[in-house]
């Protein structure tokens, strides 16, 4: 009887241990996602801004430019005559890259964030099972382990006092 409570008294242990770790588990990947979710909002804001600056330097590139040919000379805002040259398709070559890495960057951050919200869910429907009934049982099943130990001590004292009175050894197996 009293290697069943004792075994009774690990199962509940390491399920507590159990909870404890998948608690802490859940509300880590529940900061992570809220972190990453926040890192795409900004993300996306700013690649938004930034497609709104590359249409509004395309818009004033448009209307300024005489010649869309390479080398040829366009109108300044002041009606002065400059040489784009290849300054134009370098700033267009390195906006378009800077777009493209942060397209990247959001595409990971999101995968990264479904992962993290398939695992929470699953965590979830996990700790979902353990309702409070569950804990009430297990908090009676301790309770029970208790009384059964303290009755199991008492049984002890009286098992050595008995054998003390016969003279017989006793020897405890525990």
């Amino acid at each position: 009887m009293n290697c069943f409570c004792f075994r009774l008294l690990q199962v509940y242990n390491e399920l507590q241990k159990r909870y404890v770790k998948e608690t802490k588990i859940n509300k880590e990947q529940s900061e992570a996602i809220k972190n990453l979710t926040i890192k795409i909002n900004e993300l996306e804001h700013n690649l938004q801004e930034q497609r709104q600056r590359i249409e509004q330097l395309e818009c004033k590139n448009v209307s300024w430019k005489t010649s869309a040919v390479s080398g040829k000379l366009s109108q300044t805002p002041e009606g002065g005559v400059t040489s784009h040259g290849n300054i134009s398709a370098k700033k267009e070559s390195c906006c378009s890259r800077y777009l493209e890495l942060l397209l990247k960057e959001i595409k990971k951050l999101k995968k990264e964030n479904g992962k993290l919200l398939a695992e929470k869910r699953a965590l979830k429907n996990e700790l979902a099972g353990l309702d409070k009934d569950f804990f009430e049982e297990v908090e009676d099943l301790k309770h029970a382990v208790q009384e059964s130990m303290k009755l199991n001590n008492e049984y002890e004292k009286c098992l050595k006092q008995i054998s003390v009175i016969y003279g017989l050894p006793f020897t405890a197996h525990l």
